[in-house]
């Protein structure tokens, strides 16, 4: 009878750990839709310069819309950013994630 208590203790106290990072996790989940931005750098990754279309719906319709202006502009490389937005601290774009293929 001596030791439930303590094992009541730790057994509440993991619980209460399990429900906070839970509960920390969900407030961090993005509710926003899923939006692509392609990136096509004209004249290669280094130059600071690139043409940006907005508002793909998913990564396929971005990749391919991205693949047709490579080619258009002699195999330029290429980027999908998914929820881009700007930031002025860096001056540039910052996205959630980057592909390319």
């Amino acid at each position: 009878m001596k030791n439930t208590l303590p094992i009541i203790f730790v057994i509440t106290l993991f619980m209460t750990l399990g429900a906070t990072l839970y509960l920390i996790n969900q407030s961090e989940a993005s509710d926003e839709p899923e939006t692509w931005s392609s990136f096509i750098y004209t004249h290669g990754y280094n130059s600071g310069r690139y043409k940006k279309v907005d508002d793909f719906e998913d990564y396929p319709s971005c990749r391919a819309y991205s693949l047709e202006r490579s080619v258009e502009n002699n195999q330029a490389p290429w980027e999908c950013g998914l929820r881009c937005r700007f930031d002025s601290s860096r001056q540039g774009y910052q996205c959630e994630t980057m592909e390319n293929e």
